[in-house]
């Protein structure tokens, strides 16, 4: 057993409890154990969440394309390629990418981060957004990219049109973006 756990399960039951005085025990503090349980999940959400949107920020980096981090709109999307500059000038030609390692319902309110853009790509890895989210979304314009495992993983990820793996962002989108903004001279 954990220190953490033992300094909260060993004062509710004594260091001499019977197996049938712990369950009973348990059984009386079980609302205080789930909040104390959700509490510590709680705690490393955000940070994996935070990780998986350094990892896509690095990855922008070293590929050398140029975005715009955390930027403020109208609301505030992870990313802004190729810039939020760009973006107020001319909004239907920019990518607005967010990142949601989990979806839930959250992924409505990236439709607020910026109403006027091309399209909104959602990178995350949730293996289990519903169909009705999907159809959705799409019906939102926005684009969920996900690993290609994750892709292939559900025949309905299969089939809808508007979920992409991160090499389909890049070839299909992200690419003949750059090609059109160097040929603009909006990015060098």
């Amino acid at each position: 057993m954990s220190r953490a756990l033992a300094r909260v399960f060993l004062p509710l039951v004594g260091a001499n409890a019977t197996a049938a005085q712990a369950v009973e025990v348990f059984g009386q503090q079980f609302c205080a154990l789930d909040k104390f349980f959700l509490g510590l999940t709680q705690g490393r959400r955000p940070r994996a969440g935070k990780a998986f949107e350094l990892l896509i920020r690095e990855l922008f980096i070293r590929l050398r394309y140029p975005f715009t981090s955390q930027p403020i709109i109208n609301g505030q999307p992870d990313f802004i390629l190729p810039s939020v500059e760009h973006f107020r000038r001319n909004a239907p030609d920019a990518i607005i990418f967010t990142i949601k390692r989990t979806l839930r319902e959250r992924w409505r309110q990236i439709v607020t981060e910026g109403t006027r853009g091309l399209g909104f790509f959602l990178a995350t890895i949730d293996e289990g957004i519903a169909v009705r989210d999907l159809e959705a979304m799409l019906q939102s314009r926005i684009y969920v990219v996900v690993p290609t495992r994750i892709k292939t993983l559900r025949p309905d990820y299969e089939a809808a049109v508007n979920v992409i793996t991160f090499e389909h962002f890049f070839q299909f989108y992200l690419d003949p973006a750059m090609q059109r903004w160097r040929a603009a001279g909006v990015v060098s």
